[in-house]
């Protein structure tokens, strides 16, 4: 904690180059008022959102395609990874919770969203640097935004699939206490707090942790944390608060490799298949452990002439030690797995380490010109990261699948010369410009315009030589809303995105132009009048340029393009007084619409179904003269998929999930959770490999709020 501190309050700089990060990160404070776009939400319906617009904008005049999973639905459904808090989102696709104990990786209309895209977000900010930093502790987390399609205009370099904001749980107005017991299948044993009371008049505090201990369905793979998030807000005025904000979380499992395509249950056809609790690695060697922490502030202060000031700044660092055993991925290892069930195994010994400073600072005022009124957001932001990781692979014993023997010795090669890490700098500076106008007391209009300048340099550990690139692109947005008397809101959109040409992955020469999305979306929310209930549709098109792939000759070109078309409904609230709701339904077309290679024009996005829908029904009983009973039920249907690597479709599933929660008294409660009731089996493949679904898993939690 003392080296983030450091970080952000002091100017006791110990290398020049990261002397211009903190600088611009710390050199303003101000003060930061929470608005309802972090405030606690009662139930599933969030009444508005800062994801899309970094204002407080209700939910209904928000010209895009936004989900907020509120804190309430994440205990409800016993959330264990941020894939599980937003499952239910359309157009939301995240791997099995094996793989996601590991990262947070997701797709978004048929668009990767993850750390490395830039479009996982803490508290509106950037927060990891690289795809296995770490993972995101729900417990930790008031709501979610998921913000669907290009985003760029106030964020920067982003996925145009969109982008996942976590919203980090901050001191609440009235004191608050909660202590929770859980135990569950595979030896489960989790223990929660949550802690929130006033200090004094003007100071108050939120203290969460979380520790548990768990075994999970696949041999000698444990999934243990330790989590610890503490806040302190102070507010001398109810124009000005100050909120620190921090977190430290240990995370030991181990990494899931991914497997042959043609040993999966239902996917392969040769003689041998694996069975998905079969561990392909070795319990004493396989280990992964990582360290992340952060700590930041929010600013704000608003003035008499009702213009607000916001500024907010974080450090972030993470350390990753993992090392698997992973299969051997050549044709003739492959094809003698399928037949026999002997695997060719290879090491992958790592050390990662990351670290990060960001910052954003907005002013936001009001006017009016004739007959319209302004609401402006000028801004700007920085961020600057480095990744610096040690990687080496070489070839390891063989195991036999059919009956595993464990505990081979084998020598790990740390040659430097065998290096395959490498060092990655960022920095990124931003300047935005968004003006929300209101005329005729039912229209709104929403335009921005940004300009990104990002400056990479890139080095292999096992080479010499440095890599740089340079970009800059200006992005905008432009959307109308009309609010209308009897609730409904349609809406029209322009969207864009830009991620520049990562050095990591082309450090050729070539002066590669950043990948630019753009999204037309047009849209209808409707909340009836007097209900706490919102239904949601969306039709969009959206494209991405400047796609870097090889061509026949082997040079790289940037004529690539991928596009996604799709519609989308979603549906949360209250039905009624004793029945809660959350549904979406998703029809995703995303493919390859332009390479020089013609067998990849028209190809699918990896892992993206065509069909894809979710059903939450939450029913308290007391109306039926069950007093304390709620009986919770889910549906999710994820329709066929393909991979690019594999000939064949990857058939959908239909998961259950369940809920049974009692009252015994009053402010303690017993919850029954399960996933996946009835133990489908199911995989999630991407290219040619594939990883297993998780099979059924119940826990019971016992918790008492006082």
């Amino acid at each position: 904690m003392s080296t983030a501190f450091l970080a952000l309050f002091t100017a006791d700089l110990q290398a020049q180059e990261w002397a211009e990060a903190e600088s611009a990160a710390l050199g303003t404070i101000t003060l930061q008022v929470n608005g309802a776009s972090t405030a606690p939400v009662t139930g599933y319906l969030a009444g508005s959102s800062a994801g899309a617009t970094k204002t407080d904008t209700p939910l209904h005049l928000t010209p895009q395609s936004v989900s907020v999973v509120t804190a309430d639905e994440v205990r409800d459904r016993a959330a264990l990874t941020l894939g599980d808090a937003v499952k239910y989102t359309p157009g939301f696709t995240s791997p099995s919770r094996s793989f996601a104990r590991a990262t947070d990786r997701f797709r978004i209309r048929g668009f990767d969203v993850e750390a490395g895209t830039g479009g996982l977000l803490r508290d509106g900010m950037r927060l990891q640097v690289n795809s296995y930093d770490g993972t995101q502790e729900p417990f930790g987390l008031e709501r979610v935004d998921v913000v669907r399609g290009a985003a760029s205009v106030l964020y920067g370099q982003l996925s145009p699939g969109g982008m996942v904001n976590a919203v980090s749980k901050r001191p609440t107005e009235t004191p608050f206490h909660e202590l929770g017991v859980e135990v569950g299948t595979h030896g489960r044993r989790q223990i929660t707090g949550d802690f929130s009371n006033r200090l004094s008049e003007t100071l108050s505090y939120r203290v969460t942790v979380l520790a548990r201990e768990s075994d999970t369905e696949t041999n000698y793979v444990n999934d243990d944390r330790l989590y610890f998030a503490p806040s302190l807000t102070w507010a001398p005025t109810e124009d000005t608060s100050l909120t620190v904000l921090g977190f430290w979380q240990n995370s030991k499992t181990r990494f899931p490799a991914p497997l042959p395509y043609g040993i999966i249950e239902g996917i392969g056809s040769g003689p041998f298949i694996l069975d998905r609790g079969t561990f392909i690695g070795e319990p004493g060697y396989d280990h992964m452990e990582s360290d992340m922490m952060a700590l930041g502030y929010e600013f704000s202060h608003r003035f008499a002439n009702d213009m607000r000031l916001s500024v907010k700044s974080r450090y972030y660092e993470s350390d990753l030690d993992w090392r698997y055993l992973m299969a051997q991925t050549g044709a003739a290892a492959v094809a003698n797995v399928m037949n026999t069930g002997i695997l060719a195994r290879q090491y992958s010994d790592r050390h990662d380490r990351a670290r990060g400073v960001t910052h954003d600072m907005n002013l936001s005022f009001g006017f009016t010109t004739g007959a319209l009124s302004h609401e402006v957001l000028v801004g700007y932001d920085f961020q600057k990261t480095r990744f610096n990781s040690d990687n080496f692979r070489a070839a390891a014993p063989s195991i036999d699948l059919n009956d595993p023997v464990y505990g081979v010795t084998f020598s790990i090669n740390r040659d430097p010369a065998r290096n395959r890490g490498s060092e990655t700098d960022i920095t990124q500076h931003g300047v935005y410009l968004q003006d929300q106008i209101r005329f005729d007391e039912r229209w709104n209009v929403l335009v921005g315009l940004r300009h990104d300048w990002v400056e990479q340099t890139f080095s292999y550990k096992a080479l010499a030589g440095t890599h740089e690139r340079k970009s800059e692109r200006t992005t905008w947005r432009a959307g109308l809303v009309y609010e209308g008397e009897n609730g409904l809101s349609p809406y029209i959109s322009f969207s864009q995105s830009f991620f520049p040409v990562a050095v990591s992955e082309y450090t050729e020469a070539v002066n590669f132009e950043p990948m630019l999305g753009e999204q037309f979306e047009i849209g209808l929310r409707y909340q009836p009048p007097g209900s706490n209930m919102m239904f949601s549709a969306s039709l969009y098109d959206l494209t991405q340029d400047n796609v870097v792939a090889r061509n026949l000759a082997g040079d790289l070109t940037q004529i690539g393009q991928r596009r996604a078309k799709g519609f989308e409904l979603e549906a949360r609230g209250d039905l009624t007084d004793a029945l809660s709701m959350t549904a979406s339904y998703a029809y995703t077309d995303a493919r390859i619409t332009r390479s020089e290679d013609a067998a990849e024009i028209g190809r699918r996005s990896e892992d993206t179904p065509y069909h894809q829908a979710a059903l939450w029904l939450k029913w308290d009983l007391a109306q039926m003269g069950v007093e304390g009973l709620t009986i919770g039920t889910g549906v999710r249907f994820k329709g066929d998929t393909r991979a690019s690597g594999i000939p064949r479709e990857i058939l959908g599933h239909t998961l259950v999930d369940l809920l049974v929660r009692y009252e015994v008294r009053e402010n303690f409660d017993l919850s029954l959770n399960a996933t996946n009731l009835f133990d489908k089996d199911y995989a999630d493949c991407d290219y040619t490999t594939c990883r297993y679904g998780d099979g059924r898993e119940v826990t019971l939690t016992a918790r008492h709020r006082w």
